[in-house]
């Protein structure tokens, strides 16, 4: 239960297709229950019925989204993990079971609905049903992203070395990458056999485009294969998603992203000397392409200079790192400027 939960469960897609998954499951659930229930009040027979039901069920829903929001907005700051995302859903349901009873109490009271039950039997019981359909329409949901997250990584495992002839950019056409940048069928390139030949591209990138930033980055995966070269200016950030890194980089003028299969401590190691920096357990992010570096109170959070990046947390276990290679940065921009 203390286990980190995985960064695809709270992105914005999963998020919408649990509400859709909710939605169905309300609707389905209802059309059983509600007949059975003495309770329940729901009916779409009658005008007043049908606008009382739809109102509610639409505010509830509401009710889900504005937590599902929170909940991606919260990720950015906060860390979830199984426990505390169980513990969400619970408040997610006492939220609206809350508002539930509440709405059956006073239209009860209003003599617009039929029943007599106190507050605390309308609770009890919505709580239950209110829980059920959380519990059936989240493993729904979890288990389709799941799914859909592995098909995901298998393609792009599959077709990694075709992908990673992405190279240096310049006014959207892409230059010869320099060396080898993947395993074919006939030849597989490992970290080992390049030996010096990243510093030898850099040397060489440098003559040939003498008006460019050259140095180029080679990621390589867990078996030490080259899987991935770029511009190290292209290279924005890298987060950590259990045993894989999504690399986020400028392609012809939009952000892509890359998944490659490598624990994020190796691929720090491999950064050494670069602009890239580790500022967080699950991230590492390009010094030279920091636009804000602010100061909320839950902490420092950099903000890149790409419109519509995802904010960065810095975490105190490597605040003290980071902001000596950032002020070193900083102080050699601006003796390059004077």
């Amino acid at each position: 239960m203390n286990k980190k939960l995985p960064d695809f469960l709270l992105e914005k897609r999963h998020q919408i297709v649990t509400i859709i998954t909710t939605v169905v499951i309300t609707v389905g659930f209802f059309s059983i229950y509600v007949p059975l229930s003495s309770t329940a009040w729901f009916k779409l027979s009658g005008e007043v019925s049908f606008f009382l039901t739809v109102g509610c069920v639409a505010l509830a829903i509401l009710i889900l989204v504005v937590c599902r929001v929170l909940m991606c907005r919260l990720r950015k700051r906060q860390q979830f993990r199984s426990w505390s995302y169980v513990l969400w859903m619970l408040a997610e349901a006492l939220v609206i079971t809350l508002f539930y009873s509440y709405v059956t109490h006073t239209l009860m009271k209003a003599d617009l609905i039929v029943g007599n039950f106190s507050f605390v039997t309308l609770f009890s019981k919505g709580l239950i049903v209110v829980i059920a359909i959380l519990i059936i329409s989240n493993t729904i949901s979890i288990l389709w992203t799941i799914q859909r997250d592995q098909k995901e990584r298998l393609k792009l495992l599959s077709t990694g070395w075709k992908r990673s002839t992405h190279g240096p950019v310049v006014d959207g056409k892409s230059l010869p990458v320099l060396g080898v940048v993947g395993a074919t069928e006939d030849t597989t390139i490992t970290q080992k056999e390049l030996g010096g030949e990243s510093d030898q591209a850099n040397d060489f990138s440098s003559a040939l485009y003498p008006d460019i930033e050259p140095r180029i980055i080679n990621l390589y995966d867990h078996n030490g294969i080259l899987r991935f070269s770029i511009k190290e200016s292209d290279l924005y950030y890298i987060i950590s998603q259990d045993n894989y890194v999504r690399i986020h980089y400028l392609n012809n003028g939009e952000m892509s992203s890359y998944m490659l299969r490598c624990p994020l401590k190796v691929i720090e190691k491999s950064l050494k000397d670069s602009s890239l920096i580790r500022c967080h357990r699950s991230y590492i992010v390009n010094l030279s392409r920091i636009k804000v570096l602010r100061s909320e109170r839950d902490g420092f959070f950099i903000d890149l200079d790409y419109d519509g990046s995802a904010e960065i947390p810095i975490s105190k276990s490597y605040s003290d790192t980071f902001m000596e290679h950032f002020s070193k940065k900083v102080a050699g921009k601006e003796a390059n400027e004077n």
